[in-house]
């Protein structure tokens, strides 16, 4: 399982929070960049759970900004996103 989608995703939500003027966005993208980070990292299959809640937060953030450098910077992370995971075979399954 190639975790090198996560780290895209990671990329593109740092391209989007590096794009955005609004400090309120920028520091829940800074978070979320995190929660990638963590779920790229870890020793086992990231969380499904925590995969999805990144991905929900993402379009929320998508459909509240208007710059549409932001928003296609979004849309590419939660595309990186599914391609990740259509990569499980058993889409993690065994992750615990």
């Amino acid at each position: 399982m190639s975790r090198d989608n996560l780290v895209r995703a990671m990329g593109a939500v740092d391209t989007a929070r590096e794009s955005t003027t609004a400090d309120d966005i920028g520091d829940r993208l800074a978070q979320l960049g995190s929660h990638l980070e963590s779920q790229a990292n870890r020793d086992t299959t990231p969380a499904l759970g925590v995969l999805d809640r990144i991905q929900t937060k993402l379009r929320e953030i998508e459909d509240e900004t208007s710059d549409p450098a932001v928003e296609a910077s979004l849309a590419d992370a939660r595309e990186h996103i599914l391609s990740f995971l259509g990569t499980l075979d058993d889409r993690g399954m065994k992750q615990h």
